[in-house]
């Protein structure tokens, strides 16, 4: 539990910039990352590097997403903790030790950095094995990969460049010249020209509470539960909601279930796919699409998706 507490407040209480590589199957790509802590809050600016221009600004409270080639800022103030890179282990450490073995491993050098290899072993097979490096000095991930059960990789993202920054003004970090008048999320601007003119897209949701329960077999996911329901309200008053999210996690691995009305058209096929650790398929249930997506193996998420139950009632 020491452990796992101390690699959850390095990615929370650090300041640092960095080059990382994501690398799903033989997909890889590459992003710039900036995280500056200060005495009002936490602000991470991700740049993709390759393939389309893309920036993510975080900040506790929203997410911005600046997609230039559409001239969109699509912006989600969903109140829901995710996983991401290098803070990706995000459940409480005593649901983590339970639903896997902690096994300390080696020394390996990452991107310059003295670091320790630490297995995640799961104790049922309704998940991945994770297998992170943990940098030794200050306790931050900076490699981490997701295993199939005969230990090939099927997903790693690892930083190649990495420096701890001091606490500075986020303005530093805004791109100079070119983000001059943007709007800003926490003191950082967008990189882009021009961001002040694009269409905004809300794609929040709204937590429900209390939360409304999912009939579904539990033993099809072991040791998951779900941490939260979110929903987007409907555009006409035919339907109760237009889409509802409903969040499921064992500590490490998240499940979501995504409820739509069967007006729209098909988001998936009931056929499993996977991507990396990311397994998927959709499935019709009454007058609803039931989409299934998490970082599972596919056997178990077919089984769990099939258990589901759904009534198109509100």
């Amino acid at each position: 539990e020491a452990l796992l507490s101390r690699i959850q407040s390095a990615a929370r209480a650090l300041s640092f910039s960095g080059t990382f590589v994501h690398q799903q199957d033989s997909t890889l790509h590459t992003s710039r990352i900036t995280q500056i802590i200060d005495a009002k809050q936490s602000v991470t600016k991700v740049q993709a590097l390759e393939g389309h221009h893309q920036e993510i600004i975080k900040t506790p409270n929203e997410t911005r997403i600046y997609l230039p080639e559409r001239q969109v800022v699509k912006i989600d103030q969903t109140s829901h903790t995710r996983a991401a890179f290098p803070a990706v282990f995000v459940g409480a450490p005593e649901q983590i030790l339970k639903n896997y073995e902690v096994v300390r491993g080696g020394s390996m050098r990452v991107a310059d950095i003295d670091a320790v290899e630490v297995f995640f072993k799961p104790r049922h097979e309704s998940r991945w094995p994770v297998r992170a490096w943990i940098d030794k000095k200050t306790s931050l991930v900076v490699k981490g990969q997701k295993l199939d059960a005969q230990g090939a990789v099927l997903e790693q993202v690892a930083f190649t460049q990495f420096s701890l920054t001091s606490k500075t003004n986020g303005a530093n970090l805004s791109g100079g010249a070119h983000s001059a008048g943007v709007p800003t999320t926490g003191g950082l601007t967008s990189s882009f020209v021009g961001v002040k003119d694009w269409k905004v897209r809300d794609a929040s949701m709204v937590a429900l509470v209390p939360a409304p329960s999912l009939k579904y077999k539990p033993e099809t996911l072991k040791g998951f539960e779900i941490v939260g329901v979110y929903q987007r309200a409907a555009k006409t008053d035919q339907a109760p909601f237009s889409i509802r999210r409903y969040v499921l996690s064992d500590g490490i691995a998240t499940v979501s279930v995504f409820v739509q009305s069967r007006s729209v058209a098909g988001p998936l096929t009931e056929r499993v796919r996977r991507n990396g650790a990311l397994t998927m398929l959709s499935r019709e249930i009454q007058e609803a699409w039931v989409t299934v997506m998490g970082d599972v193996p596919p056997e178990p998420l077919r089984q769990f998706a099939q258990t589901i139950e759904w009534k198109s009632t509100p």
